[in-house]
């Protein structure tokens, strides 16, 4: 899908959530795959999972191609927002001495998750729900742009805007 800016369009939810849109869809599209270190990790009651580019991945290319899809979007998004660098919290975060990790969250509607995932070795997973995804998996997710937080008017604070990305569906290879 070719993005164009002007098709972009933010629609109000909340005081500081806005619901994204491309030409009235939301953004989904899928993960090269990638390696998830930690499973999936619970952080304020949010369930949060984590993805880390690898250099001896066989498709490290298609990675890094993703990675440029990404900064891509959140670039478009800044531009038509008049965003600046120091106010964005982007979803790909830079590490010291170690890869990039990309940060989802994973779908959680009252305490139901609405994220599928499927295991490619389903004799021994059998039934294994979401939160169960072992650390260390080799994964593909499809995720979806859902939406942007804007906390630019509460705060002199860095980071006051943001993307809200979940993830659909796991693939654990």
């Amino acid at each position: 899908m070719k993005l164009d800016i002007n098709k972009l369009d933010f629609k109000k939810t909340t005081d500081n959530i806005y619901k994204v849109t491309h030409d009235n869809q939301v953004l989904k599209f899928w993960s090269p795959v990638m390696l998830a270190p930690f499973g999936i990790d619970n952080d304020y009651n949010k369930y949060v999972l984590k993805t880390e580019f690898n250099k001896e991945s066989d498709n490290y290319m298609e990675q890094l191609h993703f990675e440029k899809v990404l900064q891509h979007i959140e670039k478009l998004i800044k531009k038509k927002l008049e965003i600046d660098d120091n106010e964005w919290k982007s979803i790909i975060k830079s590490r010291e001495k170690k890869e990039p990790i990309i940060e989802y969250r994973i779908k959680n509607f009252k305490n139901i998750f609405q994220t599928e995932i499927e295991f490619m070795d389903k004799d021994n997973n059998y039934l294994k729900s979401v939160i169960e995804l072992p650390k260390m998996s080799k994964i593909k997710v499809q995720l979806e742009i859902n939406g942007l937080w804007d906390y630019r008017d509460e705060s002199k604070a860095k980071n006051k805007v943001g993307l809200i990305v979940y993830v659909n569906k796991i693939i654990v290879m």
